[in-house]
């Protein structure tokens, strides 16, 4: 009785092999070559990029991020993380650089503005809230620096891997806006 069973499950087990073996050879799925590419990059990430103007147009540039701390020297106390989308952001609202007003760069975000970004619900959509300083209305290029600014962020730091981002800008001027993607390609 003993041997039957050993050889009803190897006759089983040998049925069951050539039909995952015919499954598998039927898939469609043929061998290739290797195919080669380039090294996956190395080392941590030592810059952000910011969305400035160049002649109104979007223009991508790398800033390095800022030193991270994790304790004040002098009190000793442990410093908060600040999320790569809250730097860019900050460093976004601050403007261009010396370097990059000499090489044409702007930005049509009003000098003075400050903001912040939140954690969307659907976790597609980040809301970003930017005060100005007379309440004026952020233009179409200031919001699409922003979005782009906090979307490569977001992309960057590593949080998520969807292009499917989109950001909402809330500003003082409390106009009406949909959610919206870069409108160039990121990084």
């Amino acid at each position: 009785m003993t041997r039957r069973n050993g050889l009803l499950s190897t006759v089983s087990l040998i049925l069951t092999g050539a039909i995952v073996g015919l499954v598998v050879v039927g898939c469609g799925i043929r061998p290739t070559a290797v195919i080669y590419g380039q090294s996956a990059p190395r080392g941590a990430v030592t810059s952000m990029i910011l969305y400035l103007l160049d002649h109104g147009k979007l223009h991508a540039v790398a800033r390095p991020l800022p030193a991270p701390v994790t304790i004040d020297g002098p009190s000793g106390k442990i410093m908060p993380f600040v999320p790569a989308e809250s730097q860019a952001l900050d460093a976004l609202l601050k403007g261009p650089s010396a370097t990059e007003v000499a090489g044409g760069l702007t930005s049509d975000i009003p000098s003075g503005a400050f903001g912040s970004v939140e954690r969307g619900f659907d976790g597609l959509t980040i809301p970003v809230f930017i005060k100005t300083d007379r309440g004026v209305s952020l233009s179409q290029h200031a919001v699409d620096q922003i979005a782009c600014t906090v979307i490569t962020a977001q992309l960057t730091d590593g949080a998520l891997e969807t292009t499917n981002l989109k950001v909402m800008v809330y500003d003082s001027g409390d106009q009406q806006r949909t959610p919206q993607n870069c409108p160039v390609s990121t990084p």
